[in-house]
């Protein structure tokens, strides 16, 4: 009897904390969080802000989800990085564009992941411990039921965002000359790295840039087309032949400039191209940060080929051994004086999978990026964590 008692009282406790573990999961997949980190580097120019919003998998009834899209525009970014997956089923649209609207007045670029292509599917969790969610699967979008994305597509063009799906673009934004390469999600396969632009060598950069509210141009297969103009007219970016280096060079002159990545899932071959294409920036999501974690910040799958180490924060790639861990939280990180290498900022998303929409240790986040030249660099030190 006594044991009997004690595998009841065993049982119960398990029930318990196991509806514990998912209450606190539901909770914690609706406490939303600003992560504010800095990246320093050597050089004299204004501070440029970067805003990096990512996976809000929204449905329309998601409230304090759009709430919070909308309070973002508080942080007053000079730039908008959205690296997709900001809806999960049609009536999303029209409450994701009105929670987007301050910030579609201020530039942007974009990309798309699957659930902005098509709505999402039941998929058994325990599943992802095998690897990406992908295996298997063919080339191009899933037979899954679509979803409006070019509705989407087509407001974020008006009001001036630079689309980068396998494509270029170039602006002028805060004072920085910038140059973008994105391409269209990775983990669907529908990635096609844009040839450099004709002319000038790769990393330079040449044409018509784009200022806050001005006209963009986006570069695709080598050739120019126009974005949606905003009102007023662009102004060149910089004199052919000023390449980007590594981005402890990015501060030269009196333009700054930098090269700055966007993708949708940050599968390595992605970043390797966008490193080799001179990049010092590089955007993605996709990763849900792991999604059920252990504490702290233990992140168990990626979603992709990259080591759940990796699964968010900022850091440099490629890896070498003197790398040090991601920023998880908030903090700051100095550039190393290398070439051949980025800085990657994978942001653990604002939402979370339809069908399973649990957080635990890895709460839904937006990311706001302030790079920071500075004078002088503190010696011997790379990076660090802030309180």
């Amino acid at each position: 009897m006594r044991t009997s008692h004690a595998v009841l009282a065993g049982g119960g406790g398990l029930i318990a904390a196991g509806l514990g573990a998912g209450v606190y999961g539901l909770v914690h997949s609706h406490s939303y969080v600003l992560r504010r980190r800095s990246l320093l580097l050597p050089g004299q120019a204004r501070p440029l802000r970067i805003l990096h919003i990512s996976d809000a998998h929204t449905l329309a009834r998601h409230t304090k989800r759009l709430r919070f899209i909308r309070d973002l525009a508080e942080t007053s970014p000079d730039l908008v990085v959205l690296t997709g997956d900001m809806i999960a089923e049609p009536d999303a649209v029209a409450p994701v564009l009105a929670a987007l609207d301050e910030l579609l007045e201020v530039p942007g670029v974009f990309v798309f992941g699957s659930n902005d292509y098509v709505a999402p599917t039941f998929k058994n969790p325990l599943a992802y411990l095998g690897g990406p969610s992908n295996r298997g699967a063919k080339k191009g979008q899933p037979d899954r039921r679509p979803l409006p994305w070019r509705d989407m597509r087509a407001e974020f063009k008006a009001r001036g965002w630079a689309d980068l799906t396998n494509a270029r673009a170039q602006m002028s934004v805060a004072g920085w000359d910038l140059e973008f390469v994105g391409v269209d999600d990775p983990h669907m396969h529908l990635d096609r790295f844009p040839d450099p632009v004709d002319g000038p060598a790769a990393g330079d950069f040449a044409g018509t840039a784009r200022s806050a509210g001005a006209a963009s141009t986006a570069i695709s297969a080598g050739k120019t087309r126009p974005a949606s103009p905003t009102g007023n007219s662009g102004k060149p970016a910089t004199n052919p032949g000023d390449s980007v280096g590594k981005l402890g060079d990015a501060v030269v002159g009196e333009q700054p400039r930098m090269r700055i990545g966007v993708a949708h899932a940050p599968y390595q071959r992605v970043l390797n191209q966008m490193v080799a294409d001179g990049c010092s920036l590089i955007f993605a999501g996709h990763t849900h940060g792991g999604q059920v974690c252990l504490p702290p910040h233990r992140a168990l799958v990626s979603n992709c080929d990259l080591d759940p180490s990796l699964a968010s924060g900022l850091f440099d790639w490629p890896r070498f051994p003197d790398s040090e861990e991601p920023i998880k939280g908030d903090g700051a990180a100095i550039a190393k004086e290398k070439a051949g290498g980025a800085w990657v900022q994978v942001s653990a998303g604002i939402g979370s999978a339809t069908y399973m929409p649990l957080r635990t240790f890895c709460p839904p986040e937006a990311i706001l990026l302030d790079v920071v030249p500075v004078a002088a660099q503190p010696a011997g030190v790379n990076s660090r964590a802030l309180p």
